[in-house]
């Protein structure tokens, strides 16, 4: 007997998963958080959400094992026990990584989440506050130090190269596309939008809202001067990119969207035109691109001094990891 989730995943076919594969910087933390802590109200509506192998409530170890990673994988016999997780035959299963978009190929998907019994839901973000989200974690994570018009030149992505490998395995018709706009979903929320999708779940209690901040201003000017004098490994080790997030909570100038202007508007406009019309002729509409971002400086001359002699402070008295690459720069006070 089909329960209510898998009726609602697809009707006229017996599916067993609902692959929510993000894609990243698409609210996809606050969605995971909102399965995670919620199984006993997903249960009451025939879902589950495994938990297999979480990290950060998302299944990206599952996807990076899918994906082959050398090193993030999983231990021989997951396959086996993932079977034995998702067993129960009145149930839906849930999984969400926004890794599987872009990392896994969908036929290693497609191993373990069978095209006839799988429906696929991904949403999209309009191309500017996509890549400006990604290019202020890449400066923050590792050693980027190209400047946001030349990051976009260098890694443009488009959305639709991707999406035709997954329809190549999946289908069109098992892939929902929704675009991520706070106008298209019900209060705002993308969580709503998705227990939408999942036919409606009653009993949910939405977690706080993430607190992990995008850092902006100067405080990603300097970030992006630090990588100047940082290899690779230095700038991704454990912890100097959480102690950079930390730094957004001191001042609202340290966080947030940072400013881009009408040059920047039109690059993204130009280099995403094939891609944009490409998604409306599927009918997803993801808005149109800004003229302009209003957002901190970056860099903020009139206080990027003082600002900078602010990071210093703090990393001096609290003894922050990345202080001795921060004593290479000339510029680093004292």
């Amino acid at each position: 007997m089909r329960s209510a989730a898998q009726a609602a995943i697809l009707p006229g076919m017996t599916p067993r998963f609902l692959l929510h594969i993000g894609a990243n910087k698409t609210g996809t933390s606050s969605v995971q958080r909102m399965l995670a802590t919620n199984a006993p109200a997903l249960a009451r509506a025939g879902w589950a959400y495994p938990d297999f192998h979480l990290s950060h409530c998302a299944h990206h170890p599952l996807a990076y094992a899918l994906a082959g990673h050398p090193t993030r994988g999983l231990a021989p016999g997951w396959r086996d026990a993932f079977a034995r997780a998702t067993a129960d035959p009145s149930k839906a299963y849930v999984i969400s990584s926004e890794l599987f978009f872009r990392n896994v190929p969908p036929e290693a998907a497609a191993t373990l989440f069978p095209p006839e019994q799988t429906r696929i839901l991904l949403y999209l973000r309009e191309h500017l506050s996509y890549l400006a989200s990604w290019y202020a974690q890449a400066v923050q994570e590792r050693n980027l130090t190209a400047s946001f018009d030349d990051y976009i030149r260098l890694f443009p992505q488009p959305f639709e190269g991707f999406l035709k490998r997954w329809e190549a395995v999946y289908g069109t018709g098992t892939i929902t596309l929704r675009p991520f706009r706070r106008d298209a979903f019900p209060g705002g929320d993308i969580r709503a939008d998705v227990l939408g999708q999942m036919g409606g779940v009653d009993g949910i209690t939405l977690p706080e809202a993430d607190s992990n901040l995008t850092i902006s201003g100067n405080l990603l000017f300097f970030k992006r001067m630090l990588n100047h004098v940082m290899s690779y490994d230095e700038a991704h080790a454990h912890p100097i990119p959480d102690e950079f997030g930390a730094y957004a909570e001191l001042q609202d100038s340290f966080r947030g969207r940072f400013e881009t202007g009408p040059d920047t508007a039109r690059l993204v406009a130009r280099l995403f035109a094939a891609d944009r019309t490409a998604l409306a002729a599927r009918g997803l509409d993801l808005g149109p691109v800004p003229e302009r971002v209003t957002g901190q400086p970056c860099p903020n001359l009139d206080t990027l001094q003082s600002d900078v002699a602010l990071i210093a402070q703090v990393a001096q008295e609290t003894g922050k990891a990345f202080l001795p690459y921060a004593k290479r720069l000339p510029v680093w006070p004292g």
